[in-house]
């Protein structure tokens, strides 16, 4: 008998192939088939199925563990046929062209050409003297259909019989593009319950296949799987892709070509794409009990590649069988496709509900537009919060913009100002602290009274255990959130807004608390960091579903995308979904916002149109402020030979000067002003060179000159001389306005990168493009892995200056914008503080750690000496984006962790493994059941993050809510809210809660210094409240532990040779001069009115936030920003007038921060502020008019664990 070894990657045509080996022992012919990713006895295999085989095909790849075990056992005087490239350069003797005669017989794919090919290897061994039939011809694209067995190659002819088969020639037809590869084999289960589900919504179902390589090729219009789409003609409606469609992404070329309409192979089309994905290695019981949802692998084909060409909504439709047994010598391990029935039938209503856009004429559309208002830094006073956006301004352009189009939107308000104006004035938005139900049904905000039958029709549809989770987190109907008459015998949750013709303005409605109320009793997601949204979040979405067509969030971001469920790979049991139902979703966002837009994409089914961020300019660059000090420096120090009156002047100016800048104390001693005085031009260098957010972007408004130019320095160095190109494609932002109306038409919106101007330049040009984001596999990239280590090495230079010693244990925090912004510079730095770097394959891609010698890890100090370095223990605190998006970055430093642990090097130069040890032994005595393997994994965790389904640190929901009363309590807060663990084998299994938490607590005891690096060059340590919740929840949960302080450091966010690292307390005084407290930055803000008082009174509250975590806030700073807002009458005038709940928010947190003696305010200026206080109450008051109900106003009511019965947390420090 002669014999055939077959060897490939992937289980693939196992039927097919089991058949042929049946046709093939009828002829005496052993064929052997087994793939890489079986797990059976490689050597057995070898021994049996490998030494008697004649001829020997092997299609493997080094990810395969026994692939040298393979290569080296091919039987003396076999034919040996490598295929891939690196199974033919493992075997270099061998005669690689006969790879592609038996790659043509398997593409062919039937089982009379797999026969074929055995016969053609046979014929090439010498073993079968006849010449085989040669490989014919297939059919790589073509129309499908269960209910009849002919393949169509043209849309118009399979349409035909489609209409002829329904009697109905109207429907739209939905492409369903699937895998050849399943065509063949007959795993169509899961497309065949596609075309049902489609059928059921009135469409036509048009199932095609495409070859894999095929697809991989897609481009232009002469590509055949394009010419079978577009061959479906007016009719096509939506795109379903289940195939790995690999095709063109535009990302190539300058501004001008990457902005092409056609940019995409699906952009021809013109209609939504929507993914469907396989969980090749799930059951659906497994997929559904996942909190993470897909892999990484899973991810990276089945979303990113597919967002990279415009395909939106990814959708897991169908999960796989356990691995199928196969017989004695066949491929086992075989999964087959199971759909997923209520994932399709959700897509298809989904589907529906786009092509319902491209039908409906304009004006019988119904569309919302969504308002960010965050409420924890005054609600009543971010109305339109979102990032680089203005979003009042940008609504009102859309309503504007739909009335040329005939939409009814009634008599839009003329501009942002007014639009504001009306939301006020009826308080159109949730209660909080100045605003009670009461108010806003007195004043007309109200749009809708849902009462219980209305809302139990929507709520009684959920899974029973979403309803239980529902209830037990707030009561049953109404709750207590937004609730009129609620001791009466109707009670009626509150839908607040503004409608315009068929267009309704609404605020998002709050997503973790209750009532007219700040404080750590209503703040329920403080007690429960993934707590189900509220009965009235999920009645306002249920209206949202019943009344309008689309939905329109404008500007990054909100809760809607963070709401508890699957990391990626929602089900019918996560809140995104269940909160938005069918709804089409367009969310206009800042493209350099990548990390958050993908969780967008994802978790809120948004197609994305991303907008210009704000200019940037150089501080050194606005006023004159800057000259005039460095003038009077010059003249003080000109004066030191004169000594006497006019020295002494010039001092005093000088110290008048730094005071408003909060960089001396008004009553500072000559030492102190006198050493100030000589760090003076030290600082004022710091700070021109600085930048700041000069404005903000309104949608498809095309930058002015100014901006322009700010844009092009901005880009400058990534520009490459292509200034004029870069300038066009910056008036096309014009195009962000016609892509939102393009959606609302049920068009497809082309792909587009998303990162910063300064690194990308003109490749994220023009915008009004879908954010996608980049291939993850790269990074970090070798030039960032250089950048990584001179970022580590000031790092360890600033700590070395500071302390004399090298430190131990550190903790860094990381953001998704390392990766898609910075191409993980600091995820390298990571690497190599523990003296690791990332290893690179041929083609760039990461393929693990290696770690670097103990003795070649060293450091070079400023003065040229050279110093051993140890292996730092380094703690990563993950955003809950890095742990959503980026699950490669935290499994690469797991595996460094673990072989840096597993080195036999001394203690005290391996910190790594010295504190593993140590943490083990610990363990040992209180878990000694839990055996060495489970103390090993728990003792090796170093990367934290929230909880699955959970965001945030929760530091500033306690600090806003003025949830504590000292260090203890707030450690509490960040060990319960960050002290998830996660590693390469995903959380922790097995081991309790407690144990986990326990050891992230330890290890944020021990840390020497915390660090964390600018996400762009305008980011500062009071632009973003999250930064507080890391730096600084770190520091107060190390003292409320009882580890005493730790050493705070910034990085810049340079790449250039000298990244900047400096102290937070340097830092903050460098912030705060270069916005709140600088006179330029603040006009700036006055030209924004309501939106440029939000950012005084948020960076305000950020202030406050940073001296009640590090204590690093001086008393001269508290006194500047007092003296900036309160005592100066024109401010305090501008800021009470343009944004009094902001000028509240700012006087109470200095009132707050007297009253916890975090600052020291003298007599005159606590009067003065008492005084404004007073004043603002009673404005506020005023204006809420004769109002029934309780509100907090302006109070600070102090409630911690003790004080409220629903708070409860596993780890308690105290």
């Amino acid at each position: 008998m002669t014999a055939v070894t077959v060897v490939l990657t992937h289980p693939s045509l196992d039927r097919i192939w089991e058949e042929a080996r049946r046709r093939l022992s009828a002829e005496g012919i052993l064929l052997v088939v087994a793939h890489q990713m079986q797990s059976r006895d490689w050597e057995a295999f070898v021994a049996r199925d490998m030494a008697a085989a004649d001829a020997v095909y092997l299609d493997i790849t080094r990810h395969f563990a026994s692939f040298d075990l393979l290569l080296t056992a091919i039987p003396a005087g076999a034919l040996v046929i490598p295929a891939g490239l690196e199974a033919k350069a493992a075997l270099p003797d061998a005669d690689g062209t006969l790879a592609g005669t038996v790659q043509a017989y398997l593409k062919e794919g039937t089982a009379e050409a797999l026969v074929n090919a055995v016969h053609w290897m046979l014929y090439r061994a010498g073993r079968r003297p006849d010449v085989p039939v040669p490989p014919g011809k297939p059919v790589l694209a073509a129309i499908h259909h269960p209910a009849a067995e002919e393949l169509w190659r043209d849309g118009a002819e399979f349409l035909a019989w489609a209409d002829k088969r329904a009697g109905d020639g109207a429907r739209p037809a939905v492409a369903v593009i699937g895998d050849r590869n399943a065509w063949l084999n007959g795993d169509l289960e899961a497309i065949h319950a596609c075309v049902t589900a489609l059928e059921a919504i009135g469409a036509v179902a048009v199932p095609m296949f495409c070859d894999w390589e095929l697809a991989a090729g897609l481009d232009g219009h002469a590509h055949p799987l394009t010419r079978l789409i577009g061959s479906l003609g007016d009719r096509l409606g939506a795109i379903w892709n289940s195939s790995v469609v690999h095709g063109r992404t535009g990302q190539g070329g300058g501004a001008e070509e990457a902005g092409r309409p056609e940019d995409g192979p699906f952009a021809c089309h013109g209609v939504p794409v929507l993914q469907l994905i396989r969980h090749w290695s799930a059951t659906e019981a497994e997929w559904r009990a996942s909190a993470e949802g897909l892999s990484a692998m899973t991810v990276s084909f089945g979303i990113t590649r597919p967002e990279m060409l415009g395909a939106i909504d990814p959708t897991v439709f169908a999960a796989s069988t356990p691995p199928v047994t196969g017989a004695d010598g066949g491929m086992g391990g075989a999964r087959r496709p199971v759909p997923i029935g209520d994932q399709i039938r959700r897509l298809a209503g989904r589907t529906a509900a786009w092509m319902r856009l491209r039908r409906l004429e304009n004006g019988h559309k119904r569309i919302a537009i969504l308002l960010h208002n965050p409420p924890c830094k005054a609600l009543e006073a971010t109305v339109g919060n979102a990032s680089s956006l203005d979003a009042l301004e940008s609504t009102v352009r859309l309503l504007w913009r739909l009335k040329t189009l005939g939409y009814d939107v009634g008599e839009p308000p003329e501009d942002g100002r007014a639009l504001l104006a009306q939301i006020l004035e009826r308080k159109a938005l949730s209660e909080f602290r100045w605003t009670n139900v009461e108010e806003i049904v007195a004043k007309g905000g109200v749009l809708a009274e849902i009462d219980e039958a209305a809302y139990r029709a929507d709520f009684d549809r959920l899974p029973a255990e979403i309803r239980d989770r529902v209830d037990a987190a707030w009561g049953r109907f109404p709750a207590r959130s937004m609730v009129r008459d609620i001791d009466g015998p109707h009670p009626r949750l509150v839908i607040t807004g503004l409608r315009f013709g068929a267009v309704t303005v609404m605020t998002e409605p709050k997503r973790g608390c209750w009532g007219a109320r700040c404080d750590g009793e209503v703040c329920r997601i403080l007690h429960e960091p993934d707590i189900a949204p509220p009965h009235h979040w999920l009645a306002t979405f249920f209206y949202l579903q019943h009344s309008v067509d689309a939905l329109v969030v404008m500007g990054a971001e909100g809760p809607l995308e963070y709401l508890p469920g699957k990391r990626v790979g929602l089900s019918e049991r996560c809140f995104g979904t269940l909160s938005l139902g069918d709804l089409p979703v367009i969310y206009p966002y800042a493209i350099h916002n990548v990390g958050e837009a993908l969780i967008a994409r994802r978790r809120g089914r948004a197609v994305l149109v991303g907008h210009l961020g704000a200019p940037v300019a150089r501080v050194g660059d606005r006023g004159t402020r800057w000259d005039g000090l460095e003038d009077l420096h010059r003249q003080y120090c000109h004066a030191a030979e004169e000594g006497g009156a006019r020295r002494a002047a010039l001092a005093a100016g000088l110290q008048r000067e730094m005071a408003s800048l909060g960089l001396i104390d008004d009553e500072a001693d000559e030492e102190t002003l006198t050493l100030a005085i000589g760090q003076l031009p030290r600082r004022l260098a710091l700070l021109r060179g600085r930048s700041i957010v000069a404005g903000v972007h309104v949608l498809g408004r095309a930058p002015d000159a100014a901006a322009v130019a700010l844009y092009r320095d901005e880009a400058l160095s990534a520009l490459q001389g292509d200034e004029a190109v870069f300038e066009r494609a910056l008036a096309r932002s014009t195009d962000e306005m016609e892509a939102v109306v393009g959606a609302l038409a049920g068009r497809f919106v082309a792909p587009g990168p998303g990162g910063q101007i300064s690194r990308r330049g003109g490749a994220l040009l023009p915008t009004g493009r879908n954010i996608h984001g980049i291939d993850l596999s790269l990074l970090p990239t070798r030039a960032a892995a250089e950048v990584g280590a001179r970022m580590g090495e000031e790092l360890l230079r600033a700590y070395l200056a500071d302390e004399g010693d090298f430190p131990e244990t550190i903790g860094i925090t990381l953001w998704s914008s390392d990766a898609f912004q910075s191409d993980g510079e600091l995820a390298a730095q990571i690497l190599w503080l523990m003296g690791c770097t990332p290893r690179h394959d041929r083609t760039g891609k990461v393929t693990g750690v290696t770690v670097e010698p103990l003795d070649t890890l060293t450091l070079t100090l400023p003065d040229g000496t050279r110093w051993q370095r140890p292996r730092i223990d380094v703690v990563v605190q993950m955003s809950a984006v890095v742990r959503d998006v980026l699950p490669g970055f935290y499994a690469l430093f797991d595996q460094a962790v673990a072989a840096v642990r597993d080195r036999d090097e001394p203690a005290d130069r391996n910190f790594v493994r010295a504190h593993i040890a140590a943490r083990m032994a610990e363990l040992a005595g209180s878990m000694a059941d839990a055996g060495d393997a489970a103390l090993k994994r728990l003792a090796s965790y170093r990367c934290f993050s929230s909880a699955d389904g959970a965001y945030g640190t929760g530091i500033g929901l306690a600090l806003d809510a003025s949830a504590w009363e000292d260090d203890a309590d707030l450690a509490e807060v960040l060990v319960n809210w960050t002290g998830h663990a996660y590693g390469a084998g995903g959380p922790p299994s097995g081991l309790p809660p407690s144990a986990v938490l326990s050891t992230y607590a330890g290890l944020v005891r021990r840390m020497d210094l915390s660090y964390q690096r600018a996400s762009s060059a305008a980011g500062d340590l009071l632009a973003y409240g999250c930064t507080v919740g890391t730096l600084g929840g770190a520091a107060a949960a190390k003292r409320g532990l009882g580890g005493g302080r730790m050493r705070l450091y910034w990085g810049d966010a340079a790449s250039g040779s000298s990244p900047g690292v400096r102290s937070v307390r340097e830092e903050l005084a460098l912030s705060l001069a270069a916005s709140l407290l600088n006179r330029d930055w603040l006009d700036r803000a006055k030209d924004r009115g309501y939106g440029g008082g939000a950012e005084v009174g948020e960076r305000a509250n950020h202030l406050f936030a940073w001296s009640a975590t590090t204590h690093e806030v001086q008393k001269a700073q508290f006194d500047a920003v007092h003296d900036m807002y309160v005592r100066d009458e024109a401010n305090r005038d501008w800021l009470s007038s343009t944004n009094p709940y902001a000028f509240e928010e700012l006087t109470r947190r200095l009132l707050e921060a007297n009253a916890r003696s975090l600052w020291a305010a003298d007599p005159a200026r606590l009067a003065e502020l008492h005084a404004a206080v007073l004043a603002i109450e009673g404005d506020m008051e005023d204006g809420m008019g004769p109002v029934r109900g309780e509100f907090q106003g302006a109070s600070v009511d102090i409630m911690t664990r003790q004080q409220v019965k629903e708070w409860h947390y596993e780890f308690r420090a105290k």
